[in-house]
């Protein structure tokens, strides 16, 4: 499911009001390929985001550096889907998120849940003496289409 198109417009702004207060520009590519990954509900590849775009100006070869800039930047990052595939999404700052893995048919899903209590940082900290800045969790299973079609 795609967002509403004011969350898209909402969350391409603050990524690109972000980008140019850190001194960047904001080029035209650089402005498609934000705007096209915030409208993507699920994480892309480059690829299929490219293809998304249609064929303007902004070639694959931009789509790979304009992605790797922006998770170099942390406003992206990426998400491993198995089998080498990497696949990309914006990073707001109010959103902590994490994944939803289908097995059977590769689905990823962001969601906005968060599978680690306080207690549990507390005792990697207190076991290990690590101190976890951030974290990344995806939960491996069968998504409710896959278990449909099975039963």
């Amino acid at each position: 499911m795609r967002q509403g198109q004011g969350d898209v417009a909402n969350v391409a702004n603050e990524i690109l009001q972000l980008i140019a207060r850190g001194g960047h520009r904001v080029t035209g590519p650089r402005r498609r390929v934000v705007e096209a990954l915030s409208a993507c509900a699920a994480p892309v590849s480059a690829r299929d985001l490219h293809a998304s775009l249609g064929a303007e100006d902004t070639d694959l070869v931009t789509v790979y550096r304009t992605l790797r800039w922006l998770v170099d930047l942390g406003l992206a990052r990426t998400v491993v889907a198995g089998a080498g595939a990497e696949l990309f999404e914006l990073v707001p700052a109010d959103r902590h998120s994490h994944h939803l893995h289908c097995d059977r048919c590769g689905a990823i899903r962001t969601v906005a849940v968060c599978g680690l209590d306080r207690a549990v940082l507390e005792r990697i900290e207190r076991d290990f003496g690590f101190s976890v800045d951030h974290h990344r969790l995806t939960f491996h299973g069968v998504c409710a289409e896959c278990r449909a079609a099975r039963e």
